[in-house]
Formats: C-alpha cells, structure tokens, sequence
C-alpha cells in the first residue's frame, strides 16, 4: 500500500512537471497532437501506479521522451508553415458572410445537429443571425453574429510569421511579387520582417516581429 502511494505521488509530480514543460492549455484548446501526447503521458503515468513490479525509470524517460517530442514539434511548426498544417490542420469556414458551406461541412464531419448546439451555446437560435462560424484546428467553434460584425468582414491572413499565406493570397488576387511590392511601399520593410499582415475591407494591419504595429 505504501509502495503504490509513493508511486502515485511521484508519477503525479512527474505528469505536472511533464506537462508544465510543454506549456499546454486547457484540454478543450489542444491540438491534435498535444490532445495525443496528453493522452499518451496519462497512460504511460498509471501503468507502474497499477504494476509495482515496473520499473519506474523506464516510464519516466518515456513521458519526458513524449514532452520533449511534442517541444520539437512546436518548434519546428513554428518554422514551417506546412508542416503546422499537415499536424494541427487548417480551421474551416463553416458559415462565410452569413452563407453556410454545406461542402465544407461535409469535409470536416460536422453534422447539422452539432453545428446547431454550438450555436446555442454561443447564445444564437438561428443561423440567419451568424455571419462567420468558424471551426478551428483545436476543435472549438467560434461564432460571430450579423449584429456583432455588421460592418466587419472576414480577415485574410496574408503573412503570418514572416511567411506568406499562398492561398489567401489567390483568394484576393496577389501575387508574390505584388505582396512584396505592396508591403514595402506601404510600411518600408520587407516580408520577412512582419509577424502578421491582415487584410480586410480594403484595409491592411500589419504587426512586426517585435509586436509593434505598423502605420502605413
């Protein structure tokens, strides 16, 4: 009985430590990958809770071989654009300007039953009342009402991290040359130098690197 409680103590501490390591957020916010690497730390800690015969080093260097495989995979997203995408996904427009996307729905497995519970939740009856419902890459729905965003649109990412967004960039017609153009003519800095530039409703915000916004 002693045995199994220091056990449990010390694989409770060594979770803690393993995800504080990580910096995670609340379940419902993970990735994919973080969600799986959570699950697979959670299975690894109970099992030489319940063997006392295991040896507890071997599933120590497992969990901290699984957090520092998850701080690699966030580093390297952070890199590469493409990489993040291919891990975490892409988030869905799942209702554009008040329109529902019937294929984009289909794609991402979302029922109308479900679309309509996470509307309520957000305090909306109908779907005539949502002008952008958007299904992010951590699984959570966020909901903008008609009232809300009466005179917003929906923000093209165009360069996030120094890179630059490809296909929101078709999507209004840039090319990479006139983005370059365009972005050192109006805030006399390259690419590169941007963390984020968006676009909406003939309008640009652009963010350095450093966290200062850009006046152009």
């Amino acid at each position: 009985m002693l045995i199994t409680f220091i056990r449990t103590a010390i694989f409770y501490l060594i979770t803690m430590v393993a995800i504080r390591i990580m910096g995670k957020r609340q379940i419902g916010q993970l990735e994919p990958s973080e969600l799986v690497v959570t699950i697979m730390i959670s299975e690894l800690a109970t099992m030489p809770i319940q063997d006392i015969d295991s040896p507890i080093l071997n599933t120590v260097v497992s969990i901290f071989a699984l957090a520092a495989f998850e701080i690699l995979i966030s580093v390297i997203s952070m890199k590469s654009q493409a990489f993040r995408q291919s891990v975490s996904g892409k988030y869905s427009v799942i209702i554009n300007d008040g329109k529902i996307n019937v294929d984009e729905m289909k794609k991402v497995q979302l029922t109308v039953d479900e679309l309509m519970e996470e509307l309520r939740q957000d305090g909306i009856l109908s779907p005539k009342d949502v002008r952008y419902c958007i299904l992010e890459t951590s699984g959570k729905m966020s909901v903008f009402s008609k009232e809300d965003t009466e005179k917003r649109s929906f923000p093209h990412i165009l360069v996030s991290d120094g890179r630059m967004v490809k296909n929101n960039m078709k999507a209004l017609g840039l090319t990479v040359k006139k983005l370059k153009a365009l972005v050192k003519e109006k805030y006399g800095v390259s690419v590169r130098e941007l963390l984020i530039l968006l676009y909406e409703k003939d309008k640009f915000t652009a963010v350095m690197k450093g966290g200062e916004f850009c006046d152009g």
